[in-house]
Order: C-alpha cells, then sequence, then structure tokens
C-alpha cells in the first residue's frame, strides 16, 4: 500500500503524518465513484480489491463532516463517505456535489493574464482576417456554415423525438385504460396521429422507450435512495400481473428537504418458499438498486389468504438476520386491525375481507350508503348519542381504524335490513354482490368471529397511537406495552368467563337477525362431541389471544422501543418536559445510525438551547417530518440522523409534500391493477406509471436513444432536410401583385 494520495495534482506528501490516508472502499460502485472524482481513470482496469488494498486518498479531499476523529491520533471516515474537493475541474456529473473554493496563487493569476492576452491577439488576428478580401476568407467560412447548418438540422431531429417520447409517456401514464403498449394502433387518435412525426411512429420500438424511461426511473430513484441512506421495505398484497401471482415491493425512505418518499422497486414471486424469497429480496435490492440491508431500519407486510404463512415466516428470517430492522403496522391499517389482517387463519381472513368489501359497496353506492344512514336513526334513534356515533365512525376508511369490527357488528342489522330493500333497486352488478354478501353476513361463525375480534383486539388499540409517532403517547410507551400485555394475558387466564359474555352475545345478535346458531360445516364433519361454546372458545378466542401476545412482543421489540424514544427530540416534546432531553432515551442509540458519533452528546446540549430560547418567539415543530424541514436542522447531523431513521419506519405518519405525491403512489398501484385486465398487466409498465412523480430529464433520455440508433436520427435529418425545401413554383409564376389579390379576395369571402 502507499503512503501518499492517489488524486491527480495534490500536493500532499508521502510520509506526511499529519494528513491521514483512506483505503479505497471496496464496493464496486463507490470505488468507481472515488476514480471518477479523483481523476484517475487510468486505474479504471484494476479491479476494486486491489484498489483498495494498494491506493488511498488522504483526508483533504472529503468534507470535515465525514470524518469523525476518536482520538488525536486516530480518525475514522464514515462509511458511505464520497470525496467531492479536488483542485482541478470535477466531472460534469459531480460538479454540484463540489462546494470547496480555492483562493489563485499570485503566478496562476499572472497566468491568467498572459492567457487573456494571447486570447485578444487572436481575435484581433481572426477579425484581420475575416475583413482581408481573398479566397482564403471565402474557404475558412463555407465549413463553419456547413457544420452550423447540421447542428440545427440535428436540433430539430431530436426535439421531434423528444415530443414523441414525452406522448408515449404521457399514454403510459394517464391512459392505461387505453390499447395495449403492443399494439400496433396509432397513438394518440386521429389528433395525435397528425402532430406526431411519421417516422417516429413507424420505425421506433415503443417497447424500447419504455425500457429507456424504466432505466432513467431507476438511475433517478438510486440517487434519491442513496442520498436518503436510511430506508424501509413494504410488501404489499399479492397480485396477478405478467400472469403469475407476484408480490409489490416498496422503498419508503426519507429525502434531503425531510419529505417522505415511497417506490416500486420491483416484484417477488409467490410460487417460491419463504428461504428463496428472502435471498432473491436481498440480491434485487443489492445488485439492482445499490441498497445495502445494514441501512434498512423497518420492514412491514400486508399479504392476506395463503401467503400470511409464507410471508410471517420470510420476515421471521428477516429480523433474525439483521437485527436493526424493526417490523411495524403497514399503512392504512391500525396497529390491532393490522394485526389480525395478517393471521394466518382463513376463517378470520375471510371475516375482514367481507368488512372491507361492505365498506367498498357503500362508498361505491350512495343510494345505499343513504339508506343505512335511516336504517341507523331507526335502530338506534332511542338511545342517546348513538346515532352521531355511529355516522361518525363510517367516515372515512372505517374498515382500517382501530374499531372497524366494533363498527361492522353495530351496523350489521341496519345494514341486513337495507339490503333486502335496495336489491331492487340497484344496478345489476351491485346486486348480484349484494345476494353474495348476505348469506355470508347472516351466519353465525361471522358474528360471533365478529364479536370475539372486537372484544379482544381493544387490549392493543391502545398501542396504536404509539406506533404512529403521537409523541404523548409514546413518552409512556414501555408502561402501555406492559398494560397492554397484562390486559391480555388477563383474558387469557379467565377465558372461560370472558368468552361466556361473548358467546352469549353472540347468541343474542344471531337469534335477533334470524341466524340459525351452529358449527361450521367443516366442523360438523369432524364429528367431535364438544359444546358450541367450548368449540369456539377453544378454536377462535384462545388462538386468537395467542397471537395477539407473540405478535405484539415481535414488533414492540427492543429496536423499535429505542426508535420510537427519539421522539423526545422533537421540540413540541421537549417543551412539555422544560427542554430537558432525558440522555438515556436516546443513549442507547446505535452508532450506525449517527452522523458524527464523537461529538453526538454536546449536539444535544446545543439543541437543548436552541429551542429553550426559540420558544418565546416561534412556534414549535410537533411532528418529525416538521422538525426535519427547520432551516438549520443540518447544523445538528446526529438529530437529524435519528430523526430520519425515525421517518423511515412505515407506521410513523407521513407528511406528504403540497401534492401528496407519498399518498399518492399506492393510490397510483391500486388504480393501475384495477383499470387493467389480467392478461395486459406488465411490470414495466406499473412500475413506470406508479413512479410516474420521478423526473428524469427526456433530453438524456434522447441522447441515450440516438446513441443505440443513429439511423433514426438520419432519417429525422433527410426528413426535414425534404421539408424545409421550398415548394414547386405554380404556373403562373410567382407574382406579388397577384398573390395580394388573391388574399383580398379570399378575406372578403370570409
Amino acid at each position: 500500500m502507499t503512503d501518499c494520495c492517489a488524486a491527480a495534482d495534490c500536493d500532499s506528501q508521502p510520509g506526511e503524518s499529519s494528513t491521514p490516508l483512506f483505503s479505497f472502499p471496496s464496493d464496486p460502485d463507490r470505488c468507481k465513484q472515488w476514480l471518477n472524482n479523483c481523476h484517475r481513470l487510468d486505474l479504471a482496469s484494476e479491479p476494486p480489491e486491489q484498489l483498495h488494498k494498494r491506493y488511498r486518498l488522504c483526508a483533504k479531499h472529503f468534507e470535515p463532516y465525514l470524518i469523525s476523529h476518536q482520538s488525536a491520533s486516530s480518525c475514522v471516515l464514515q462509511e458511505d463517505a464520497i470525496p467531492t474537493i479536488f483542485d482541478s475541474p470535477m466531472p460534469v456529473n459531480n460538479q454540484s456535489t463540489s462546494n470547496r473554493k480555492r483562493t489563485r496563487d499570485p503566478s496562476e493569476e499572472e497566468a491568467t493574464a498572459v492567457k487573456k492576452t494571447k486570447e485578444s491577439e487572436s481575435g484581433d488576428l481572426k477579425e484581420e482576417t475575416k475583413e482581408a478580401p481573398g479566397e482564403n476568407s471565402a474557404t475558412v467560412e463555407i465549413p463553419k456554415d456547413t457544420e452550423t447548418q447540421e447542428d440545427v438540422t440535428s436540433s430539430k431531429a431530436k426535439e421531434t423525438l423528444k415530443v414523441y417520447f414525452k406522448e408515449i409517456l404521457a399514454l403510459t401514464g394517464f391512459s392505461i385504460n387505453g390499447a395495449n403498449i403492443n399494439a400496433e394502433e396509432p397513438i394518440g387518435g386521429a389528433r395525435g396521429q397528425q402532430t406526431l412525426n411519421r417516422i417516429c411512429v413507424e420505425k421506433i420500438d415503443k417497447k424500447e422507450i419504455l425500457q429507456f424511461s424504466e432505466d432513467l426511473m431507476r438511475e433517478e430513484i438510486q440517487n434519491s435512495l442513496r442520498l436518503a441512506r436510511f430506508f424501509s421495505i413494504l410488501l404489499q398484497d399479492a397480485t396477478s400481473i405478467e400472469g403469475k401471482e407476484q408480490i409489490p415491493v416498496f422503498i419508503r425512505s426519507v429525502t434531503v428537504a425531510g419529505f417522505p418518499q415511497k417506490h416500486l422497486v420491483g416484484f417477488l414471486p409467490c410460487d417460491l418458499d419463504a428461504e428463496s424469497l428472502f435471498y432473491m429480496l436481498l440480491t434485487e435490492l443489492r445488485n439492482k438498486w445499490g441498497l445495502r440491508m445494514e441501512h434498512c431500519r423497518g420492514l412491514t407486510y400486508l399479504v392476506t389468504g395463503s401467503m400470511c404463512q409464507k410471508m410471517r415466516d420470510l420476515t421471521c428470517r428477516i429480523l433474525q438476520e439483521f437485527p436493526q430492522v424493526v417490523l411495524s403496522p403497514s399503512d392504512p391499517y391500525a396497529f390491532n386491525i393490522w394485526i389480525i389482517r395478517c393471521m394466518p387463519v382463513p376463517s378470520i381472513q375471510k371475516v375482514a375481507d367481507t368488512v372491507e368489501e361492505v365498506a367498498s359497496l357503500l362508498r361505491r353506492t350512495p343510494e345505499l350508503s343513504q339508506r343505512l344512514e335511516g336504517k341507523i336513526q331507526t335502530t338506534y334513534g332511542h338511545i342517546k348519542g348513538e346515532v352521531d356515533r355511529i355516522k361518525a365512525a363510517l367516515s372515512g376508511n372505517w374498515e382500517y381504524g382501530t374499531d372497524a369490527f366494533q363498527t361492522m357488528l353495530e351496523i350489521l342489522e341496519p345494514f341486513l335490513n337495507c339490503i333486502n330493500e335496495m336489491i331492487s333497486k340497484v344496478d345489476e352488478d351491485t346486486a348480484e354482490q349484494i345476494a353474495k354478501l348476505k348469506p355470508v353476513l347472516k351466519n353465525f361463525n361471522f358474528i360471533i368471529t365478529l364479536v370475539a375480534l372486537k372484544n379482544t383486539l381493544c387490549c392493543v388499540s391502545i398501542l396504536n397511537s404509539s406506533l404512529r409517532g403521537i409523541i404523548s403517547i409514546s413518552s409512556t410507551l414501555q408502561y402501555t406495552i406492559s398494560n397492554a400485555l397484562k390486559l391480555v394475558s388477563k383474558y387469557q387466564q379467565e377465558l372461560p368467563i370472558f368468552h361466556r359474555k361473548w358467546f352469549s352475545d353472540a347468541v343474542g345478535r344471531a337469534k335477533k337477525l334470524g341466524v340459525e346458531v351452529s358449527k361450521p360445516e367443516m366442523a360438523q364433519e369432524d364429528g367431535a362431541e364438544t359444546s358450541l361454546e367450548d368449540f369456539y372458545r377453544e378454536t377462535l378466542s384462545r388462538p386468537i389471544l395467542q397471537y395477539l401476545v407473540a405478535e405484539v412482543k415481535r414488533v414492540f421489540s427492543i429496536e423499535m422501543v429505542r426508535i420510537l424514544r427519539w421522539l423526545s427530540l422533537v421540540p413540541s416534546y421537549m417543551a412539555d418536559h422544560n427542554f430537558s432531553i432525558r440522555r438515556d432515551k436516546v443513549a442507547d442509540a446505535n452508532l450506525n445510525n449517527l452522523a458524527r458519533p464523537d461529538t453526538f452528546y454536546e449536539e444535544l446540549g446545543c439543541w437543548e438551547v436552541k429551542w429553550r430560547h426559540a420558544s418565546k418567539r416561534r412556534i414549535l415543530p410537533t411532528t418529525v417530518f416538521a422538525t426535519l424541514k427547520i432551516p438549520d436542522i443540518g447544523f445538528y447531523p446526529n438529530v437529524q440522523s435519528l430523526l430520519r431513521v425515525l421517518g423511515t419506519v412505515p407506521c410513523v405518519n407521513a407528511e406528504a409534500d403540497v401534492y401528496g405525491q407519498y399518498h399518492m403512489v399506492l393510490e397510483r398501484c391500486h388504480s393501475y391493477l384495477r383499470a387493467t385486465s389480467e392478461d395486459q398487466r406488465q411490470c414495466s409498465m406499473a412500475y413506470i406509471y406508479v413512479n410516474q412523480d420521478v423526473h428524469f430529464s427526456v433530453e438524456q433520455m434522447v441522447e441515450s436513444y440516438v446513441q443505440k440508433h443513429p439511423d433514426i436520427l438520419h432519417l429525422l435529418q433527410t426528413d426535414d432536410d425534404m421539408g424545409d425545401k421550398p415548394l414547386p413554383a405554380a404556373a403562373h409564376g410567382n407574382h406579388p401583385e397577384k398573390d395580394t389579390e388573391e388574399e383580398l379576395q379570399l378575406i372578403n369571402l370570409d
């Protein structure tokens, strides 16, 4: 290994002990970026392992905050540090990252003055050459005119490509109900066919345009995730795409500006086992997106049906391999509803699906919703305030809230009365859906499952606010978790007493609705002689309580409690505690989460002083993302880093920007799946449509395409040349007087 800096034109002397040296990274991507920044492309052929062993860069080429001084004689470079400070000009794509300003030496100023003098002399010489008559001046100007003409033609051709690419992407992003991208019909209808270039429509493959845009989108997302550093993995429910069941994979992170962001990064096939899915997910994230699981801080999944157990095994494998990752609920579900939604029991999955179907039907059919309000008034009008409470509970996406099963139980009787009257007054599709839904609702197994879920889930519903980042609840987090587990344990110990009440409640509701009280059909086939009450206690209530205990302990791990304690850094929390940060709440922060571990406690003191003085003259931020957006957050890198980790966790409420882009990502995914038939769904189309808020340069896309297909550019240039030629003159000649007379006649006719 060399004892000098490998950067070109570096003035550090070999063996200089005051300037520390850092070895090249062994990661190929970062190693290549180091080489580009330090202008040593001659070493590009060397493998990263050899560069890591032989070459180093000195500390002069790194920003100071990237270097942590552990002692007077030793210092450590941050894991993802990139050298940006160099005296020679930076590459084009790295100029924006260099912030160093270098003062000029007197010798440089003299050289610049000499250069300007030479330039002025050469300029005078050129002017004299232009003024001198003769053949030489003509021969000099002809190539220049030719070159200018070629540039204009090339610019026009590229502009034509740019317009065509924008049209293709616009159709992909906002007209997914239209024709398939593989179809041969003209794009944009008759009007679009008139405006688009004929050569583009005939010669350019639309699928290739999508591939170019997908690559550019991926590059932009990679840059964004690299700057964000920390990320979380979000696995959504399986869907059929490209002829097979696949799981959409999203990544959540926090931007440099302090906004949450979410991107669709790919799909996982459902036909693999949990171990294969684990390795496939890690490979995709590392090789395709350049993400390292050491920077992953959160994980959530929302998978129903037969995939529940497989996803549970996958998440257990990830949490076991990477202990810094925390498991959290998935948006938009509340904590207790998410737990049950992912419980691998078919009967409970069917009840949860039915509740969501009822909510969707009410939102889609306004007349049914209005009739239901009238039935609620009739059923609960004799109880003061009950009608308003139930109507308020039905607002918004109530099926995802903490009281979803209680609300379904309360509207069950009015809803059944309502659909009996409305089934003949709605459209054919809605009537068919109601006809299928009615026997499911009038089933004793459905009723008693609702009653059991309503009473058992209330034990853990108090934990939802803590996971959402509500500070007043999170301050007593450990106490809240302990109380929830004690309440579940009490239900387990006294289950015969509690279940008897729940069973009696379910039987009373069933008799009121005229539902037969009996075992499920599968249980009747077993022939076991047990009472109905004992059967549901052992097959329903007890498994639910056991599952709740296991999931609460799995979600509220030591790492999750540690991360949620960082809410004490939010200024509004500090105001409630006299602007004093309890060191024990943040002292156990993992060093990998800190930007500068050596100055952590000094920075906490400055953070306290800042808000103690600022509280009298400004409104204090009340959330994680509001705190990340304050102008001087960069002066507190450790606080900023901890809050960014907290904002990355999927369950913490995400404050979208003014355009609501964060929440629209998942909505666009659902819109694409609803609007596209299963045989026409494509991963690339879904990727582009869902990530359409990712901005990339269409000009760069055109340049990449032209490099690959110069023949298309040549055809467009030829077409432009033909279009620029003057039209042949008419038989009567070009007479200005006659033209003027014809124009006047047309004006008079108008």
